[in-house]
């Protein structure tokens, strides 16, 4: 047998393990195959002459491309192909919370409930019937206060306290001691 059909039965060698490659996942096995099976058809066309060798270098540069393209365009329509690409389900609505026993966790926004225990700054709010876990956006919330939801944040609802002033047309620092006159406070000796 000739070099020359030695070199030509390589490379046609190489084409088919690459096709085979296509249809059984071989973790890159098989593509390594082909690649040792090219380039010894190389070897052996280089030996046959240097032109016959140039040529098969040409055609082997030629095939890689086209390797390339049926293993982006073809291979994902074969058999293994279609069951390692296949589209993933659709998620449904995105929720890690327990704020999706509510049929629309959204419309819990801007609904106001109370705090069960001490938000420090998570724990857990009774809206209507329903407790959830929340997460206070302004700080520690003390047990039974009013809290409202103000978004939802991966599922999870965000409160902030509600503020209840005491008096309604006072101001809210009333009753703190804020609202005492500066004479209250001895400054004077404070300079001295």
């Amino acid at each position: 047998m000739s070099l020359l059909l030695i070199s030509i039965l390589l490379f046609i060698a190489a084409l088919v393990i690459f096709a085979i490659d296509l249809m059984i996942p071989s973790g890159g096995v098989l593509v390594g195959v082909t690649a040792c099976f090219a380039f010894a058809a190389v070897l052996v066309a280089f030996r046959h002459s240097f032109n016959t060798g140039i040529w098969m270098l040409i055609a082997t540069m030629g095939a890689a491309p086209m390797m390339m393209w049926a293993f982006l365009h073809l291979w994902p329509h074969t058999p293994i192909g279609r069951r390692m690409t296949s589209a993933p389900e659709p998620a449904g609505e995105f929720v890690w919370s327990d704020a999706a026993k509510s049929k629309d966790s959204h419309s819990l926004i801007g609904a106001e409930g109370v705090a069960m225990g001490e938000m420090i700054p998570s724990g857990l709010v009774q809206i209507g019937d329903q407790t959830y876990e929340a997460f206070s956006e302004t700080g520690p919330i003390d047990s039974g206060k009013k809290v409202r939801v103000v978004r939802l944040d991966v599922g999870r609802l965000v409160v902030a306290a509600i503020r209840e002033s005491k008096q309604k047309d006072g101001p809210m620092s009333d009753g703190t001691g804020l609202d005492r006159p500066m004479t209250d406070f001895d400054l004077e000796s404070i300079g001295s």
